[in-house]
């Protein structure tokens, strides 16, 4: 018997325009151009306001909340009749193979898009394969098919949670923030120019044309891809452009220097001072008069006085007895100052307004210095106190060398691993020793040097990994770099800046390839530590 929800299926997946019902306007090229034209259909997880399609993709989750199908024309006619036939091919349900199950016409004139919308009935998508025809006046121009899939039913199979970016369209010269959350990939890229990523994280970047980004995850199972296209117009022309350039303490008073980096003069504006993520409840605003282009002016909070004196230190001292949690932020004071800070000002370059400085004690945490302290595992179990500290032992090792440098051997097994666990450590004054989870401060990185030693003949490579275990015990690697000659040496920084605020235990991870033989992997140097600019 069928079953209610694929009856359902059949008969309510509906396709809606997305750019309103009826006719559709877009710019017309040539009315006396050829008969009407659809240069391409895209299937993608979303379009833009112009109906463009972003994240392109053949293969849907039966929980997507909607598909979209971006149509292409190219000097349409006025009155050109767009017809999109979908039908299911098989899969889940057999019986509904080959089932037309909607047939939709919308009419568009000129050079622009169409973007049509697939919802789903109630409990999702069925799952297997389909085909969107696309008719023009009668005549079939294209035939576009793709999958729906249950892949998290996959063992093993990378899922791209998320990728996106914001904004899809934008002036030359502007930055785009790219997004994304990955879950089960062992392997991930970002291209173009990008290259390896973590699982979980973010990208500024500043595309000079209409540049589309192809993320692949990947593991033993298979892989999984997505796309974003970012669109790139015409620069922004006549406009100011209003940064901070620096900002410094005299005294108990905040000075700082603006610049107007734009074409044309600045309108009068306002710069608004945060410390330690807080507005000031006095003077924490400054006037900011017109600004010539290219003009500098130094300029201060009058209002506003420092409280903390001129050391700039931190505003208190970490009790292990009392703070379960040890925050490094305790040693410092964060300090941001922004320009145009009620945006009376349109300018070139949005994202450009404020500076963040920290003031005070950098934390520098060194890893490797009390590298004897943490818990280590493999693949199997905790190492016990007096293991893994010697190359021999097939649970894998831990030794710290006479430079002060940490070597980590995974198990001996394919694809094992040894694992390090680091807080904050602290011995009471009865010798035992506690773990405290770390709350990540502002601007941290993670900084380090490693390689395979001169002694790692014959091994395959090893992957360098760092890792972070939150308060709810959920595993985020944050980056990771794979090694492959013996006595070469790399430098590596993380920047875990997007991390801020959370808290728990940062892991080092060193993963063997196919063969464990001889895997001897070398931590130069490893701190967490803040940078100030």
């Amino acid at each position: 018997m069928i079953s209610y929800r694929y009856l359902i299926s059949a008969l309510i997946l509906i396709i809606t325009l997305v750019a309103g019902a009826g006719c559709v306007k877009v710019k017309v090229a040539d009315q006396n151009g050829p008969s009407a034209s659809v240069s391409d259909a895209t299937l993608a997880n979303a379009v833009d306001r112009e109906g463009r399609p972003i994240n392109a993709s053949t293969t849907f989750l039966v929980n997507a909340e909607v598909i979209y199908l971006s149509v292409r024309l190219n000097n349409a006619p006025a009155n050109t009749q767009v017809l999109v036939k979908l039908t299911y091919n098989g899969g889940e349900m057999p019986s509904l193979a080959n089932t037309t199950m909607y047939n939709n016409t919308k009419t568009g004139q000129g050079t622009g898009y169409l973007a049509f919308a697939m919802t789903p009935p109630p409990g999702g998508f069925p799952q297997g394969d389909y085909t969107v025809q696309v008719t023009a006046n009668g005549q079939e121009v294209t035939s576009t098919a793709f999958k729906v899939d249950n892949l998290s039913a996959q063992k093993g199979w990378p899922r791209i949670n998320k990728f996106s970016a914001s904004p899809t369209t934008v002036p030359q010269g502007q930055p785009v923030t790219l997004t994304w959350d990955i879950s089960d990939a062992t392997r991930i890229s970002l291209q173009p120019e990008i290259g390896s990523i973590p699982a979980v994280g973010t990208r500024s970047v500043t595309p000079t044309v209409t540049t589309t980004y192809q993320l692949t995850a990947a593991n033993d199972a298979g892989a999984s891809k997505a796309q974003a296209t970012v669109y790139v117009t015409a620069p922004l022309a006549g406009q100011p452009d209003l940064s901070i350039m620096s900002a410094w303490l005299e005294g108990n008073m905040i000075y700082y220097r603006i610049k107007n980096g734009g074409k044309i003069d600045s309108p009068p504006t306002y710069t608004h001072l945060y410390v330690d993520n807080l507005y000031p409840p006095m003077g924490g605003e400054s006037f900011v008069d017109v600004l010539k282009p290219g003009q500098e002016k130094v300029l201060l909070f009058s209002s506003y006085e420092w409280p903390y004196g001129p050391d700039t230190g931190g505003v208190g001292s970490w009790n292990p007895d009392v703070d379960v949690i040890y925050d490094p932020s305790i040693m410092n004071h964060t300090v941001k100052v922004c320009a145009d800070s009620k945006d009376q000002s349109a300018e070139t370059n949005e994202n450009n307004n404020c500076i963040f400085k920290i003031w005070g004690n950098l934390w520098n945490y060194d890893l490797l210095a009390i590298s004897h302290l943490p818990t280590y595992y493999n693949s199997w179990d905790r190492l016990d106190k007096f293991e893994g500290l010697t190359e021999g032992d097939k649970k894998g090792a831990h030794i710290k060398l006479s430079d002060g440098s940490l070597e980590m051997v995974p198990e001996a097994k394919p694809q094992g691993f040894i694992r390090g666990k680091w807080g904050v450590f602290y011995t009471d004054i009865y010798g035992v020793t506690r773990t405290y989870p770390i709350k990540i401060p502002p601007k941290l990185h993670f900084k380090t040097r490693v390689g395979l030693s001169n002694y790692a003949t014959g091994s395959d490579g090893v992957t360098f990994k760092i890792g972070f275990l939150d308060s709810m015990d959920t595993l985020r690697w944050l980056g990771e770099k794979k090694m492959t000659v013996p006595g070469k040496f790399e430098d590596w920084d993380v920047d875990l800046s997007d991390q801020e605020g959370t808290y728990g235990y940062f892991l080092l991870q060193v993963d063997a390839g196919t063969s464990p033989t001889n895997d001897y992997a070398i931590w130069k140097d490893g701190r967490l530590i803040q940078v100030s600019d």
